[in-house]
């Protein structure tokens, strides 16, 4: 579990650096859903985001941190 939290404390320090430098990000969940989005909240629990391009373009969700399997600066192609 002490693993996990740390996974966890690493992802939001990630966020946080995203968050401030406007980056958007690629998220891959448990689920395997997919996230092309932009940060807006880093909560304790979630991470509130909203989708910049596809079928859930500017649609704003959160992610539990728990579910976040992947997570990574978005790169175009």
């Amino acid at each position: 579990m002490e693993k996990i939290k740390e996974n966890i404390e690493r992802l939001k320090g990630k966020a946080e650096v995203f968050l401030k430098n406007n980056t958007r990000a690629f998220i891959i969940d448990t689920f395997n859903n997919y996230y092309f989005c932009d940060i807006l909240v880093i909560g304790e629990d979630y991470l509130y985001i909203q989708h910049f391009t596809g079928k859930k373009k500017l649609e704003k969700e959160r992610i539990l941190w728990f579910d976040i399997i992947k997570f990574d600066e978005y790169n175009e192609r």
